[in-house]
């Protein structure tokens, strides 16, 4: 049997063992649902995705199979363990994993002791408070300042304020002059009155002479007690004291609540303080949707060749726009044989009867360093097409995805000026065990067989798709 033939019956047994692998894994049934169906009815899902997670007190018990729109309303299809019972009265709530973290759906199961809910039943959800809400509501407390600041300004400001503030002065004086006349007509009963504090100062005495027993009797305690009410009169005093300096500080213009209260120029600096923060947090909306509408997806993996013994490391970044097909990716990749390079020597020899000849000398070197690829990609259905720089040189490349991407075929052509070698092949199969960690096998350099260039490979990877880094970015500032 000939090289190329075990090499092809090697890798054939590889995908065999590779798709028993993902068979037994997948744990695939045809016609069969894994677990229990529900349906919640939602006003908005903004945010939320398929394959989102349901979870009950915090705890995963599902994810979201389906979103669609029925009567002008989002209605979510859901996925739950055969363990989870609903009953009558349960209710449903998009929550967020911090403040920039992937939405999931919080179910609350319904009071213990009643009954479950029927089959094909559909529960009424209810969207959390977002963060542009909270914005607005921001927005509108500002404005709601500002229209103070405003009213202050006219009420005590500038000569209306003045002829106010005058007006006040005066109707306390005439306030002053009628409570006189007040007084002067009711001499007789203010008379009366002082007869009667007289008897009750007399009984007061008498109340105080036996007040003085009483406190001869307790001596100790009496002491104790008054210079515990001396010490409380010495720090109201020292209280009074520092009030009195702080409200003539202030009647002056002294000091920042001073400024406040008597500067024109205070007020315009507090409203255009406030405009500052306006503009602040309309400019932090829009690099939040800014950021929102790009998807980010990195990858790290590594690769070993069977043939050289050699291992080759990857770092990959997906950049997707929301809703659009295609998508930007930026590869570093290790060159375990060094990348190449040519160079051209002419060497002119004279000889003595006065000929002379030309030698040229082609030499290639390799020399170690990292690969780098910039791809321009576009998907179409199960299909992606690349075309772009691939480690160095121009190439393009064509994937195949199954499984809801779990597994994907890849094949890549790259390099096609190398001098007595074809151009750069590699085909390759992933298998995702589960979102974030992966298997990859394959054939690199296959066109270059007879050159004995060619070599499988093996290898695994990981990968942090968009909601893991709002979810990680999330969680770092509800630490701080």
């Amino acid at each position: 049997m000939s090289t190329a033939a075990k090499v092809g019956a090697f890798f054939l047994l590889a995908l065999f063992l590779t798709g028993l692998l993902i068979w037994k894994i997948e744990d695939l049934k045809v016609g069969k649902v894994a677990g229990k169906t529900i349906s919640v009815q939602f006003d908005d899902v903004g945010g939320l995705k398929e394959k989102a997670d349901v979870r009950i007190a915090g705890v995963l018990v599902g994810k979201v199979m389906r979103i669609r729109l029925v009567g002008g309303k989002a209605l979510v299809d859901i996925e739950l363990n055969r363990d989870i019972e609903l009953r009558q009265g349960a209710s449903a709530t998009i929550q967020s994993l911090g403040m920039l973290g992937d939405k999931y759906i919080e179910l609350v199961p319904g009071p213990v002791g009643t009954p479950g809910l029927p089959k094909g039943a559909t529960l009424q959800g209810n969207a959390a408070v977002n963060f542009d809400q909270i914005t607005r509501l921001a927005r509108d407390i500002e404005v709601d300042i500002k229209d103070i600041t405003r009213n202050l300004k006219e009420s005590l400001g500038g000569s209306l304020g003045e002829e106010r503030l005058t007006g006040i002065v005066e109707n306390v004086l005439v306030l002053s002059q009628e409570l006189r006349k007040l007084l002067e007509s009711n001499r007789a009963n203010i008379d009366s009155t002082t007869t009667n504090f007289r008897e009750f100062s007399a009984q007061m005495t008498q109340l105080v002479d036996r007040i003085d027993r009483l406190v001869a009797a307790n001596t100790g305690g009496v002491n104790s007690t008054v210079e515990n009410a001396k010490e409380l009169t010495t720090k109201l005093q020292t209280t009074v004291e520092n009030m009195n300096a702080i409200t003539g500080k202030i009647n002056q213009g002294k000091g920042t609540v001073g400024n406040l209260v008597n500067s024109d120029e205070t007020s315009r600096n507090l409203n255009d303080a406030l405009v500052a923060v306006k503009e602040g947090v309309n400019s932090l909306s829009g690099a939040l949707a800014s950021v929102k509408k790009l998807n980010l997806d990195l990858g790290l993996r590594t690769e070993y060749l069977t043939s050289p013994g050699k291992g080759k490391a990857y770092f990959t970044a997906d950049i997707q726009p929301q809703g659009l097909p295609r998508f930007y990716r930026v590869e570093l990749a290790s060159e375990p044989f060094g990348s190449r390079s040519t160079s051209t020597t002419f060497t002119t020899t004279t000889f003595p009867d006065g000929h002379t000849e030309t030698v040229r000398v082609d030499k290639e070197e390799f020399k170690k360093n990292v690969a780098i690829s910039a791809e321009v990609g576009y998907r179409l259905g199960n299909w992606i097409g690349r075309a772009g720089l691939i480690e160095n040189t121009g190439g393009a490349g064509l994937d195949y995805l199954l499984l809801k991407d779990r597994l994907r075929f890849s094949a890549e052509v790259w390099d096609f000026d190398r001098s007595d070698l074809n151009a750069h092949a590699k085909v390759t199969g992933r298998y995702y065990f589960s979102p974030s960690v992966f298997f990859t096998a394959g054939w690199d350099d296959l066109f270059n067989t007879k050159a004995k260039r060619d070599s499988l490979f093996l290898g695994a990877g990981i990968r942090w798709g968009d909601d893991n880094i709002k979810y990680l970015a999330g969680a770092a500032g509800s630490f701080r």
